[in-house]
């Protein structure tokens, strides 16, 4: 065999040998990449997975303390207020047994939602309190206040009792347009859907009527 020859054969050799290295390296590398974006994908998806399932979380916890801040603070203590001015003067004690489960009630439901608007400040590690949990913060020291008023309301013969109940009114109605304002500007501040300042905007409406009926009949058998 010439020299020629036998330079073609070893480069037929070489090439076939090269081709299989080359498809051997081919596949391979797309095992690799194949591995690669499986294993990015598991990642996205543990991801995707983690962030919506925090997302959730966050979303049903705030639900809850809307939902809770608006039975205790929006509506049992407002519930309580007019028991006390238009029931007190009815010929039963009931109202005043009435006044104290509805204002402690909405006592023990306005501090739960207001302690899961703090746990909810401290995930989302919020350096500073927002308006709306300033105002939280608020409502809940008066209720408090209101609250201790009443282990401490004196003897109807007692010469201070005549300023508690002026101290007990002022207080308790500053606490019921602060509760008001907080909710709506909660609800905003949630981007909530409209629904639920059309529902709180109707309970409103409707203890105002009662209010409005009951003032009447005031009127009416004074």
């Amino acid at each position: 065999m010439n020299f020629p020859c036998l330079l073609l054969l070893v480069s037929i050799i070489w090439c076939a040998e090269t081709s299989s290295s080359n498809e051997s390296l081919h596949q391979e590398t797309d095992d690799n990449h194949q591995q690669q974006v499986a294993s990015l994908e598991n990642r996205s998806n543990g991801i995707t997975a983690g962030w919506q399932y925090h997302y959730y979380k966050h979303h049903a916890l705030r639900t809850v303390h809307g939902t809770v801040n608006i039975v205790g603070w929006g509506v049992l203590l407002p519930t309580g207020v007019i028991v006390a001015r238009y029931l007190r003067e009815s010929r039963s004690n009931d109202w005043y047994n009435l006044h104290i489960i509805t204002q402690f009630s909405g006592f023990l439901l306005g501090t739960l939602g207001w302690g899961i608007g703090i746990s909810i400040k401290n995930q989302a590690k919020q350096q500073r309190m927002s308006t709306h949990g300033i105002l939280g913060t608020l409502i809940f020291a008066l209720a408090t206040l209101q609250l201790l008023g009443i282990c401490l309301l004196p003897d109807e013969e007692h010469r201070c009792r005549r300023y508690w109940v002026i101290y007990h009114n002022v207080v308790g109605y500053a606490l019921i347009l602060l509760i008001i304002v907080n909710i709506f500007q909660g609800i905003g501040n949630q981007k909530a859907p409209k629904t639920w300042d059309l529902f709180y905007g109707a309970v409103l409406g409707v203890l105002g009527m009662i209010a409005l009926a009951l003032q009447i009949l005031r009127w009416i058998y004074a």
